[in-house]
């Protein structure tokens, strides 16, 4: 028997209201989805992604990627090539200030929209929802945001990656200048909100810290820095009582036992148990010294630390160490030689904090509000920096609207600044990489047949490898070593056999996909092969059904 089947109607209906009742005075965010507009991005399409080589920079094969399209688009498409490879997201989404800052179906969301704020959360649900499933195990986003949208965004981070996943909410200040809004408070910070995947996972770096050396005023016989400190805890929680476990004896020098005890004369606890003071007698980091206490000499223990090498401490959740939007502003200005191109870049400064946090040499950070580029700009200055190889994807809308149908903000701003800054230019050097640039394309799922070779060749590879080659029109199509090899076979015909065979043969592992995979497995055998169909191995991938 089903759950509910025992029950009638009517005994239906109360529980469904009682389950209404009980939802709508959950503590969480609420929002009037279904009265909004749909969004005409959240679509049924498959989407594909054409190279356009003209406006790529470097040569094949690429290792960033710059795409142009609706991020929802990019997100399904990422989702089906990079799902769980993503460490790092950067976004710096829209704040949605109600002075036409946010675009919403072609059109500018503004103040007088009765649904203005529900619009807007749910926009970035459905974005949150997709970049959710591409973040590593070990992964973490950062969103950059203002009072506007910030508590909600707070609470629908807690309803998509669960509230135990929350890091931190870091402060930054935006200006560095006295600010003339006629307004009684100035604005002057903004927010970055933090989510991890999982937690427990998740590793933050923490940053330089030379001044701790300064807390180590003391030096051994063999030149080493260090510090005394107390055994005995002072402070919140230091009496036998708080921690009575704590409270033991120990064997000073002259064979006496002494016992915690403060200088009022009250019994106190050490500020470690026994394992851990037998570690440092081991070390011998115990160290026994003579002060007066309650009006004569006795002995007092102390545990030495010694100075690290390269004091470190964690990041702090306020920034206004960092370079503000006046000087992120000037930046652009003098990569493009022109005045404003874009009117609330962030200093690449920030973003590098950012990578410094939450990457390490070798990630991909992806940033699907990529604006001016910066996201991209900061990837390249810090694999100049540290050597690294750390890969970008940074997806940007053109942005046209009815009033600027002209407009695309991801080739003339986006692209241009990155190509800019790997180039070199004036008299800034070259930071030297470089990227693909692709276009999102729609195709309705009743005609994904249709999709051309060169989409199915670039999602392949950026499903199975790092790097993004060029489609050529051969007959058939691979990249790899002798370890594991990607084939795509765009016709067959039986004169392939031989070759095919050949190239099979000399790799330990192979992924071969084709349009007509029953045939070709009667040809190819070899249990190292696996045969995938096109175009029903990205069909599902995507999601798509039936």
């Amino acid at each position: 028997m089903a759950k509910y089947d025992h029950l009638t109607k009517n005994e239906l209906v109360r529980l469904l209201e009682a389950r209404d009742r009980r939802d709508a005075t959950r503590f969480g965010l609420v929002w009037e989805a279904n009265e909004i507009e749909r969004d005409n991005t959240i679509n049924s399409d498959f989407v594909a992604l054409d190279l356009v080589r003209e406006q790529s920079v470097g040569a094949a094969p690429w290792r960033n990627l710059i795409i142009e399209g609706d991020n929802f688009d990019a997100l399904r498409y990422l989702r089906m090539t990079y799902a769980g490879r993503i460490k790092c997201i950067y976004i710096d989404p829209p704040y949605n200030t109600g002075n036409r800052d946010f675009v919403y179906n072609d059109h500018f969301v503004d103040a007088n929209d009765s649904w203005r704020h529900s619009t807007w959360v749910e926009f970035m649900y459905q974005r949150l929802m997709l970049a959710k499933d591409l973040l590593r195990q070990d992964g973490s986003i950062f969103i950059s945001i203002d009072d506007n949208e910030v508590a909600p965004l707070r609470l629908l981070l807690s309803r998509i990656f669960g509230e135990g996943n929350f890091v931190a909410s870091f402060i930054w200040r935006k200006v560095d200048s006295p600010n003339d809004n006629k307004v009684p408070i100035t604005p002057d910070h903004e927010y970055i909100l933090c989510c991890s995947l999982n937690r427990v996972s998740a590793k933050f770096a923490s940053m330089s810290a030379p001044h701790i050396l300064e807390a180590y005023g003391s030096m051994d016989d063999k030149g080493r820095s260090f510090r005394d400190r107390l055994l005995k805890k002072n402070g919140k929680n230091s009496l036998r009582r708080d921690r009575p476990t704590m409270f033991f004896p120990l064997k000073a020098p002259d064979g006496n036992e002494v016992l915690p005890i403060h200088d009022n004369g009250e019994e106190a606890c050490w500020a470690m148990g026994r394992e851990g003071i037998a570690k440092h007698r081991t070390a011998d980091t115990l160290v026994w010294k003579r002060r007066v206490k309650l009006g004569k000499e006795v002995w007092e223990p102390y545990t030495r630390e010694y100075a690290p090498e390269a004091p470190t401490r964690p990041y702090p959740t306020i920034w206004n160490d960092l370079p503000t939007m006046r000087q992120a502003k000037a930046m652009l200005r003098e990569i493009f030689d022109s005045s404003d191109l874009f009117s609330t870049p962030k200093p690449i400064e920030l973003i590098e904090r950012i990578l410094r946090i939450a990457t390490s040499p070798d990630d991909i950070i992806l940033d699907f509000f990529a604006g001016s580029g910066t996201t991209a700009h900061a990837v390249l200055k810090l694999n100049a920096e540290d050597n690294g190889t750390r890969r970008f994807i940074v997806v940007s809308n053109a942005e046209a609207t009815v009033e600027e149908p002209d407009k695309n903000l991801c080739q003339d701003v986006c692209a241009r600044r990155v190509k800019r800054v790997v180039e070199g230019y004036d008299d800034t050097p070259a930071l030297g990489g470089d990227f693909a640039y692709l276009r999102c394309r729609r195709i309705a799922p009743g005609r994904l047949v249709e999709i051309e070779h060169a989409q199915v060749w670039t999602a392949l590879q950026m499903i199975h490898r790092e790097t993004l080659e060029e489609f050529t029109d051969k007959e058939f199509l691979h990249v790899g070593d002798d370890e594991a090899v990607l084939m795509y076979v765009p016709r067959f015909t039986k004169d392939l056999v031989p070759v095919l065979r050949k190239a099979v043969n000399s790799s330990a592992a192979v992924v071969l996909y084709s349009w007509q995979p029953e045939t070709l497995r009667q040809y190819i055998r070899a249990g190292h092969v696996q045969h995938e169909a096109i175009p029903e191995s990205l069909a599902r991938r995507f999601g798509m059904k039936g």
